[in-house]
């Protein structure tokens, strides 16, 4: 166990020093690899936090009952009692034809036509918010609620429902297709890169070779290599995102204030950017392997 340690401290100490030697092309290479990573991880805490705003405006989405025009107050009292103890619905709000009118009249626009009606022409009305607002559900609980007596309408703008989860929806394959290719030219980066420094120590290879090295012992700091490459091309991606969004918060959080809404971007939790980390290591140790595999079979 200790001669295995003391293999890979060898090899890492040999990366490192390559490294101080190497400082602007190792900076380079970190920072394209920055670059690669830093678009989807913009774009998916983008998405997230959209996400999480769509969930907020969705939550304010209601159906409308309509009552039928001749009933007495107890049936309004039953319905109401009905639709409380519905498992479907999170809250009821209650508002009167008269309410209705009132609130009409509060705005100028409608003075003229209001003035112009012998009696008041709108219903009684629930307006009930669900709690599944997924369309499936929505349309359920729009057909149950129209058989109550004394319902004459339910409306819900189901569609407008749908067009917000086909957006979240697409965004999510967009992300998936954008990190796929980057993830793939991220390989192809630092494969060609591992493979570049294989040839230059071609002749150091066949040396070692010579005196009895085996192919693990020269592979493992080009594998130390991609993953080191990894883990500062993902330390530069985390720092330029957190730049991306803190540009962004800035024009984003003005038009919020314009709406009375309070709004930003946020950040990558903790948890978040270790899997960011951990997942550029990973690729960046990947394309060493396969950079080396390939290697092993042209030569």
């Amino acid at each position: 166990m200790k001669t295995w340690l003391t293999y890979h401290a060898q090899a890492l100490r040999l990366v490192l020093s390559r490294f101080k030697k190497n400082k602007l092309s190792t900076f380079l290479i970190c920072l394209s690899i920055g670059v690669t990573l830093a678009l989807p991880s913009t774009a998916y805490i983008i998405l997230d936090n959209l996400n999480g705003l769509v969930s907020n405006v969705k939550s304010e989405s209601k159906l409308s009952v309509f009552l039928s025009e001749n009933h007495d107050d107890a049936l309004v009292t039953t319905i109401e009692q009905a639709l409380k103890q519905n498992p479907a619905i999170h809250s009821v709000v209650f508002v009167s034809k008269e309410d209705a009118l009132a609130q009409l009249a509060v705005i100028d626009a409608n003075k003229a036509l209001l003035d112009s009606l012998s009696n008041n022409p709108l219903p009684d009305a629930f307006f009930v918010e669900p709690k599944v607002l997924d369309a499936t559900s929505i349309e359920s609980l729009k057909n149950e609620l129209s058989k109550l007596d004394g319902v004459e309408t339910v409306l819900v703008d189901g569609a407008w429902i749908k067009r917000l989860n086909y957006l979240l929806q697409l965004g999510q394959k967009v992300l998936v297709l954008l990190a796929s290719l980057l993830g793939f030219a991220l390989i192809v980066v630092i494969g060609n890169t591992i493979r570049m420094q294989v040839l230059t120590q071609q002749a150091e290879i066949e040396l070692s070779k010579l005196i009895g090295a085996t192919n693990s012992f020269i592979r493992r700091p080009f594998l130390y290599l991609g993953a080191l490459y990894g883990l500062g091309g993902g330390a530069l991606a985390l720092m330029m995102t957190w730049c991306i969004i803190l540009y962004f918060n800035q024009t984003v959080s003005a038009i919020a204030a314009t709406y009375q809404f309070n709004f930003s971007l946020q950040f990558l939790s903790a948890f978040y950017q270790s899997i960011m980390l951990a997942a550029a290591v990973l690729l960046g140790w990947l394309s060493a392997y396969f950079s080396l595999s390939l290697s092993d079979k042209h030569s």
